[in-house]
């Protein structure tokens, strides 16, 4: 699995001059070069991460690797192109890669000015705060009062911007600490620099796994000062490319909702129901219409797994952050995950 880093301003240039030298459509582009390039974030265990033999694991890149076997039969088919939360945007919008698939807030103001599409969230979260136990607080509440507490958070983020907005309705001094990348917070947070840090919550839960000595030093605040609707985002002057990414997720909630899995898959293949007739091909209308093989589902499915199966291995019961679905359950098990008809 190539990986590639993507943080200068020489680097976007070239990007730019490269990626605008056809005006072939992205799926085009991708079959042709016979590669999905990713652009992904170091988020930590569980979410997107650098395992020792130096490829990418996680829920985001496994999300990947699914479109990578839908459109290009191979799961493996990924370049995974390194971004921080700085540069992401740019990188993107010059044609760095094809599709950023990281813990990615979708917003008015991304949407819109910065020109950007996003599909069906995968992940629904909320901005928290974990604290070093030596300050004594439990909750945000806590913090009310004179003293001054500092906070590490990342620069040109969302997070930064409702951290802003609870210190201004609230009235908490709070020391804003900021960082132009993650890492810098995350190592400026265990090194004692701030009392507390701010990020996702499932960043949080995360960080203080695999960086911790002793996770029990510190304490994940119960508050949620935020939605955080987080997936894909990709540009958006290509609409086929669009629907293709946001019918690749609802493919894999899809298998989850039809309890198929990478094991069973197979004895699916002679059902009689119409939707999962059309899931898998076996009716091919959908493949076609998305410019797709007709077992464009199947193979992601078969290669890299339900919804369900991508998050128990990397965030659920199977991982070590062992998180609950909560919000991120199908909707008949009271989440939000909800796919429209596949017809």
């Amino acid at each position: 699995m190539p990986i590639r880093r993507f943080g200068s301003i020489i680097g976007i240039m070239v990007a730019l001059f490269f990626g605008n030298q056809a005006n072939a459509g992205t799926l085009e582009i991708v079959q042709e070069r016979g590669l999905l390039r990713c652009g992904v974030v170091n988020s930590g265990i569980g979410l997107s991460e650098i395992d020792t033999q130096g490829h990418w694991r996680g829920f985001f890149p496994d999300f990947c690797r699914f479109i990578a076997a839908a459109i290009l039969g191979n799961a493996d088919a990924v370049e995974y192109v390194e971004v921080n939360y700085v540069t992401r945007f740019e990188a993107l919008n010059t044609n760095a890669f094809d599709v950023l698939m990281a813990n990615t807030t979708w917003t008015a103001g991304r949407d819109i000015e910065l020109k950007l599409d996003f599909t069906h969230p995968l992940f629904y979260d909320g901005q928290g705060f974990l604290a070093h136990k030596s300050v004594g607080a439990r909750s945000v509440r806590d913090l009310v009062g004179e003293k001054t507490y500092s906070v590490c958070v990342s620069d040109g983020t969302t997070t930064i911007d409702n951290l802003r907005d609870l210190v201004a309705t609230h009235n908490l001094k709070f020391k804003i600490v900021a960082f132009q990348s993650v890492e810098g917070v995350y190592d400026a947070f265990f090194a004692r620099v701030c009392d507390l840090m701010t990020q996702d919550r499932v960043a949080l839960v995360s960080q203080r796994l695999n960086r911790a000595a002793d996770p029990n030093s510190f304490i994940l605040f119960p508050d949620i000062i935020s939605k955080e609707p987080l997936g894909p985002a990709i540009r958006q002057d290509d609409q086929q490319w669009a629907d293709i990414v946001q019918w690749c997720i609802f493919a894999a909630m899809m298998g989850e909702e039809n309890r198929i899995t990478s094991e069973n898959i197979d004895t699916f293949m002679q059902s009689s129901e119409p939707e999962i007739q059309r899931l898998l091909g076996i009716i091919p209308d959908i493949g076609d219409a998305l410019q797709l093989p007709r077992d464009w589902a199947y193979q992601g499915l078969k290669q890299v797994g339900s919804y369900s199966q991508i998050y128990d291995r990397t965030l659920g019961k199977d991982s070590s952050m062992e998180l609950e679905r909560g919000l991120n359950a199908l909707w008949t098990d009271g989440g939000l995950l909800y796919v429209p008809p596949l017809r």
